[in-house]
């Protein structure tokens, strides 16, 4: 991480560690190391965060942040029907603390109420330093009972309790011998299906005890090598889990936190390369689901394959898997995105606009300065797909690029837009660009917005400027295909007169641009 985030990009993660506290269990692995980043970013911030519920979104400090977030937009909503029109993070608050936070607003609303309401079930909860409605948020007090201990029993062991083991065995050597062969045997001659009719409908100490057993099981194949057994364990788990979600949540948690056990690197490798060669989409969808229960340690394996793979099939597969874990919001490429060498940095843009990552235009705002043209170059592309108020903001620093091509790139991406608000600044830049490229992708932008305030500008490229300083024929001709996108009487008259200039190519497109038949810009 590069410096302090900004504060819309510290609501994205939050925003992002409350889908993730919608799908993970808490002591989830992803889900711990998003709320201790969190808590790292509030601490560089160095100062309380305030957020609004406003009804696009979240304000910070008056002003909507990441309106198009998918993330953003869920949290917002779900702190609407809580109650909360004012959020406020103290400064230090802590990871914990986030975490029982986020977990407690992703409850249903139902829930939360009987509970007495969103303060008290984060009072119930522990949380501090945390503000809801102008009101501080204290942890419920500890009950402390003052009831004696009870006694020991009459005639039983000193350092015995009611409850406790009744005896404890020291195992010589040859005892552990036998106890590692009888649970090698009975791993190998372990009923699967049993032990999952266990873990769907037995009773909680049932459901332990079968996870355990699932558990070793797993870890015992991919000791020897039996990485097919071993991945179907994995497979069936996340099946159970899903489930589970509703019938025994902390079932499921388990499960969860029993595949992140089980899965090491090499098996997540494995099942990132076996999506690849997947052919059918029942296999792709139940390897996607597993991955997705791992979460975010299985992002670089998929991006390494994405970047590698040169199969259309395998490149959707691997593209899939990484929308799905974006959606709920495991943090993609972000230390990449960062990363000092410049072809990392291009690659990762590429993929962040490849899947169209729900919040990747809080990356693009460092990209699009960054120091190689390639990153920037790619980082305009990128952009050119996502459309919106943001990415148009982050083109229009394009559009003044030093380097001409880019320049050109980044006009093409907002006609690609058609953002209204992009026509004001393509209209001065047009006045102080130099180069032919350049200008033609601004008067083409401003077709394709269709905006009538670039009539104007648009004539006077089109009329073919001053003895002076003539307007190349190529520029004049693509000034008067915009005029005819643009349409309106203004337009409709600028180009009658046109249809009388002395330069056949002009009247010819002037024509055809009257009747609506002007030849269509490249895509």
């Amino acid at each position: 991480m590069s410096g302090p985030k900004t504060v819309p990009a510290i609501v994205v993660d939050l925003a992002k560690g409350h889908s993730l506290s919608e799908f993970y269990p808490v002591v989830h692995p992803t889900l711990t190391m998003a709320l201790n980043r969190l808590e790292e970013s509030l601490v560089q911030h160095g100062d309380d965060l305030h957020l609004d519920v406003a009804p696009g979104g979240l304000a910070a400090y008056g002003e909507t942040v990441a309106r198009r977030s998918p993330h953003v937009q869920r949290l917002a909503a779900r702190l609407a029907e809580h109650g909360v029109r004012e959020l406020v993070l103290r400064q230090h608050v802590a990871a914990e603390s986030l975490g029982r936070l986020l977990s407690a607003v992703a409850l249903p609303p139902r829930v939360v109420a009987a509970a007495g309401g969103l303060p008290a079930a984060l009072s119930a909860a522990g949380v501090s330093r945390v503000e809801v409605n102008g009101r501080l948020v204290e942890p419920a007090a500890l009950q402390v009972t003052s009831d004696p201990p009870a006694g020991r029993a009459p005639g039983a062991p000193l350092g015995k309790t009611p409850g406790a083991f009744d005896d404890v065995t020291l195992w010589s050597t040859h005892d552990m011998y036998q106890q590692v062969q009888l649970s090698a045997r009975r791993v190998e001659t372990e009923d699967l299906g049993q032990l999952r009719a266990m873990l769907r409908e037995g009773t909680d100490s049932e459901r332990v005890e079968a996870l355990q057993r699932l558990e070793y099981v797993a870890q015992w194949c991919l000791e020897r090598g039996m990485t097919d057994r071993a991945i179907g364990v994995l497979t069936e788990l996340r099946a159970d889990a899903e489930g589970m979600t509703r019938k025994s949540p902390a079932t499921r948690a388990r499960i969860m936190l029993a595949m992140s056990r089980i899965a090491n690197r090499g098996i997540i490798e494995e099942m990132v390369e076996r999506l690849g060669r997947a052919r059918t989409e029942d296999v792709r969808s139940a390897l996607r689901g597993s991955l997705l229960a791992l979460g975010a340690e299985v992002v670089t394996p998929l991006v390494r394959s994405l970047v590698a793979a040169s199969d259309l099939s395998a490149r959707r597969a691997y593209r899939d898997a990484l929308v799905e874990l974006d959606r709920v919001g495991v943090p993609l490429l972000e230390d990449m995105v960062g990363d000092e060498r410049w072809f990392v940095v291009r690659n990762m843009v590429g993929i962040l606009g490849e899947i169209r990552s729900a919040d990747a235009v809080e990356h693009f705002a460092r990209t699009i300065r960054h120091g190689d043209v390639r990153v920037r170059r790619e980082t305009i592309i990128a952009l050119s797909k996502f459309g919106g108020e943001e990415a148009v903001q982050q083109l229009l620093v394009g559009v003044a690029d030093a380097e001409p091509s880019l320049r050109a790139a980044a006009a093409l991406g907002l006609g690609l837009t058609k953002a209204a608000t992009a026509v004001g600044p393509l209209i001065k830049r047009l006045g102080d660009e130099t180069d032919q490229e350049t200008v033609v992708e601004i008067v083409r932008a401003l077709g394709r917005i269709g905006d009538a305030r670039a009539v104007q500008v648009l004539a006077e490229r089109a009329s073919g400027g001053s003895l002076f300083s003539r307007t190349p024929l190529p520029v004049r001709l693509e000034a008067i295909r915009a005029l005819g996108d643009i349409g309106g009487e203004a337009a409709r008259a600028v180009l009658r007169r046109l249809m009388r200039d002395r330069n056949a190519e002009v009247r010819e497109a002037a024509v055809k641009a009257s009747e609506g038949k002007a030849d269509p810009p490249p895509a």
